[in-house]
């Protein structure tokens, strides 16, 4: 089985403080989105490669995927006023042959191969999987005002990551419940939840993170500084 591979470049990153949108940042000598299309690119399940951009980026976003995108079919749409309609543009644009789809945040660079097809052929198995790690740190729910409510058992919890895998015709059925319903969500996922399919959790990594504020970048810098010392020896 095939998957195609939706990249969610359409956020404008303006956390980080940033006059360029932060996937396109540079990161080790490459655009930062550039190491999730290459480690995309790098498994015999992806199909096709979706590229979802802010329309201002579009020609940007063109020329690193003719740049970094091998031998797999490559598209560059834009995105929408949320990250569920940018992703649900990028899963209209991808191949019609390929039944699942893995979505994927531009922002966390250091996704591997192996983690993807880990994520894909679980998802094969159980009809949706993602990837998640424990939650290092003590829970807490709080009220508007700040107080402590409780403290949840982290045993039960994750932090969710991406890529997100599932079939299309079943995210495709639950974007159409979330717009008849007015439901707006932050990851494929609790679409796929509230329509009822199970999702199933891959072990994810520390090194899967979202690069959102400028210590994140920092820290990502000098991941991929490490990586590249690893390589030299």
């Amino acid at each position: 089985m095939k998957v195609s591979a939706v990249i969610a470049a359409g956020g404008r990153g303006t956390r980080l403080g940033s006059d360029l949108p932060k996937q396109f940042l540079d990161l080790g000598g490459k655009p930062l989105i550039a190491w999730c299309i290459e480690a995309f690119c790098g498994t015999y399940l992806v199909s096709d490669v979706v590229i979802v951009t802010p329309i201002n980026y579009v020609e940007l976003a063109s020329e690193i995927a003719e740049k970094y995108v091998c031998s797999k079919p490559a598209t560059v749409v834009t995105g929408g006023g949320t990250r569920q309609e940018s992703v649900l543009n990028g899963i209209k644009a991808s191949s019609a042959d390929t039944p699942w789809v893995a979505v994927h945040d531009a922002a966390r660079p250091f996704i591997t191969t192996d983690h993807i097809e880990s994520v894909c052929l679980l998802a094969f198995e159980a009809g949706a999987a993602i990837p998640g790690i424990s939650c290092p740190d003590t829970v807490k729910k709080i009220d508007s005002a700040g107080i402590v409510l409780e403290t949840l058992d982290r045993s039960q919890l994750i932090l969710a990551q991406t890529p997100q895998v599932c079939r299309k015709e079943d995210i495709l059925e639950a974007y159409r419940k979330a717009e008849r319903n007015g439901w707006t969500f932050t990851d494929e996922s609790s679409l796929l939840e509230a329509n009822g399919i199970p999702v199933a959790v891959s072990k994810g990594t520390m090194h899967n993170f979202k690069v959102t504020t400028e210590a994140d970048l920092r820290v990502a810098r000098m991941l991929a500084a490490a990586m590249e010392l690893d390589k030299d020896k």
